[in-house]
């Protein structure tokens, strides 16, 4: 087969420039930053902004820097992701009458040149080197080509430099020179030799000192080291002018980075890498630093206060870093917590423990190394805690072995599992009551429906072998009878009716007929719970009663079907705490101290029992407890009930 090549032309699409340089053509906060890195990577020590001056639309970043020549110009622009490193290299080339010393460029592939295109669709260079200026106007354009270039003027010049300017048509109002002044000064403050002005006024280290948290270190026989912490809060492309710069009488010596004394204290590349600097001025080291300024000799000094600012920045980033390991630490902890929660909970502590710990060793951890190193610790923790029940067995006396054969001989283990599962499942439960009962607020209604709607055994025997569950259409019911205008968050959970001092939860089981086919409900409950210090008299039992006769009289209840009340509060008139009925309707008034009485009294009184013999609980590690939730803190087992998770499976609790 003979192939023909086609001779047909590439074209360009009106977006190319959007998708080709992102944000830097379309976040005047990017552009603006990338206009000046450019002016960095000249080598230029002074860069003058001029900014909608005098209410006109001129922009203009002008610089003293190395400037290009003709050649270099048309080679740079032309070129679509234009390779630095390859041609230029890592290092920035100054002018000639500047100073020469070590500078690290920002750019990299030639985008940042596109800058400008964020204001206006037409801009001009005007750049001088060699003896020769020239001044380029640079178009939007399409099809053949992203933009064109056109040279407007050339001539001779003893000066170097660049100059980008244009009258802009868009985004440039979103930034006044104070706010200039801030973003270039935090982005660019780590080397005091590169001035910045905004409209002829400098970028002082003191005129963004707002911008930053300001820090005395003492070092023993040296005096204090003063520490400038920057947040650039808007994270840039870069980490170039991140890290800990060095400043002695006020210039910067080497390169800002994040290496302390005892290795790296953060990755570069990270956000967090990206977003801080810190300034310390440290004159007290002027007599060790080397001829070209590049860094500091090996000195005792040097290495004094190297070590207490390296602290001290280790410190600072811990505490600022706390909201990110946790962050961190849950991701992990939910990618393993199918491993986690069947571990016991002193192996789940210490392997919380173990994520905090490991980050503050190594920020520059990543989270994928995190998670591995959680997989093997939950292997580890799972193979001693196997050790631990023969080290347990071995520990016990001879009478409490007799006990356990006599349990294993009646009982297997997972028969008594089930037991002490579906025990500790209904003590968790009473704590939990036991804790929001006698709140005021109103949340805490909300959050005790649910645990009332797993709990309706507490009310008496009747409950325990009849499946009840929490129905919306009764609810809805009621919430005709207040009218919507009365209730609070209808649509959290709508099978709930939620008032401003009540919430009320309907529960219903089926009916059955001969044909063992639904046909109605067999019994209802209605749970209201008042707000904590509420007190209920009559009328709180006759307002029970209407709920019960509006269900009848809409038609969704057999006029057969039981209703059974409860109205639970925190007092009871003592004239009023006779139990009511209503035809098929029966009200019982309760308080909450006595409906935790009563579920104590059904668990045996087992959860004071166990509280008074079992260990001190573990301090509750907030990560853990939300990713396993109630698992975590349980009193006989980490694993989940399997009673409670069949409720969850059912769409029962929607806590």
């Amino acid at each position: 087969m003979n192939f023909e090549q086609l001779d047909l032309p590439v074209t360009f699409g009106d977006c190319f420039l959007e998708h080709h340089a992102g944000s830097i053509i379309a976040d005047s906060h990017y552009a603006l930053v990338e206009l000046v890195a450019n002016c960095w990577d000249a080598g230029a020590d002074r860069v003058n902004i001029e900014w909608l001056k005098d209410g006109s639309n001129y922009l203009a970043v002008e610089d003293n820097g190395s400037g290009m020549t003709y050649e270099e110009f048309i080679q740079r622009w032309t070129q679509l992701n234009y390779n630095r490193l390859k041609h230029q290299g890592v290092n920035v080339e100054f002018p000639p009458e500047s100073p020469k010393r070590k500078r690290i460029a920002f750019g990299r592939n030639g985008v940042g040149r596109h800058a400008m295109f964020c204001f206006a669709n037409k801009y001009f260079v005007e750049t001088k080197k060699g003896g020769q200026y020239h001044v380029f106007r640079v178009e939007r354009s399409f099809q053949d080509r992203p933009f064109n270039l056109i040279l407007e003027d050339k001539g001779n010049t003893n000066e170097n430099g660049t100059k980008i300017y244009t009258e802009a048509e868009r985004n440039a109002s979103e930034l006044s020179p104070t706010q200039i002044s801030e973003l270039i000064g935090s982005r660019f403050v780590a080397d005091p030799d590169f001035n910045i002005y905004v409209n002829q006024n400098h970028i002082s280290l003191e005129d963004i000192s707002h911008l930053c948290e300001i820090y005395s270190v003492s070092i023993p026989e040296l005096g204090e080291v003063k520490v400038h912490r920057f947040d650039s809060k808007k994270t840039g492309r870069t980490s170039k002018q991140s890290g800990i710069a060095w400043w002695v009488n006020r210039r910067l010596v080497g390169e800002p980075s994040w290496e302390g004394h005892d290795g790296s204290l953060l990755d570069a590349r990270t956000t967090t890498g990206k977003r801080f600097t810190y300034v310390i001025e440290a004159d007290q080291l002027l007599g060790d630093i080397k001829p070209d300024w590049s860094g500091f000799y090996s000195s005792p000094n040097v290495h004094k206060i190297h070590r207490n600012v390296s602290d001290f920045v280790k410190n600072d980033l811990r505490l600022l870093m706390s909201d990110i390991r946790s962050d961190r630490k849950r991701e992990a902890l939910q990618a393993n917590k199918d491993k986690i929660r069947r571990l016991p909970l002193l192996s789940q502590k210490q392997i919380s423990e173990f994520l905090e710990e490991i980050q503050i060793l190594c920020p520059t951890m990543q989270l994928r190394d995190l998670d591995n190193s959680v997989q093997v610790l939950a292997k580890l923790e799972k193979v001693r805690s196997g050790y631990a029940l023969v080290e347990k067995l071995s520990g016990l006396e001879p009478y409490d072995l007799e006990q356990l054969e006599r349990i294993l001989h009646e009982w297997s283990v997972t028969d008594a599992k089930k037991v002490l599962d579906e025990l500790r499942y209904r003590l968790d439960l009473i704590k939990q009551l036991d804790s929001l009962v006698e709140s005021h607020a109103a949340d805490e209604l909300h959050d005790l429906q649910p645990l009332f709607e797993r709990g309706l055994w507490i009310f008496g025997p009747e409950f325990e072998s009849i499946s009840f569950t929490s129905n919306r259409t009764l609810a809805t019911v009621v919430k005709k009878f207040f009218g919507e205008a009365n209730l609070e968050h209808p649509s959290k959970r709508p099978d709930f009716v939620v008032l401003p001092d009540s919430s009320i939860g309907l529960y219903a089981c089926d009916d059955f007929n001969e044909n063992h086919e639904v046909s109605g409900f067999k019994s209802i409950v209605i749970v209201e719970l008042k707000r904590g210090g509420f007190t209920i008299t009559d009328e709180e039992k006759n307002q029970a009663a209407k709920y019960a006769r509006e269900l009848r009289r809409s038609g969704k209840v057999n006029k057969n079907t039981k209703i059974v009340c409860y109205v639970l509060g925190t007092n009871i008139n003592s004239l009023d705490e006779g139990v009511a009925t209503d035809g098929e309707t029966i009200i019982h008034p309760r308080t909450y101290n006595t409906v935790l009485r009563q579920a104590h009294a059904r668990t045996f009184n087992l959860l004071r029992k166990i509280e008074s013999v079992q260990e001190p609980e573990l301090n509750p590690d907030r990560e853990l407890q939300e990713v396993l939730g109630s698992d975590q803190g349980n009193f006989f087992s980490s694993d989940v009930s399997p009673y409670q998770i069949s409720m969850e499976e059912q769409g029962v609790s929607n806590m």
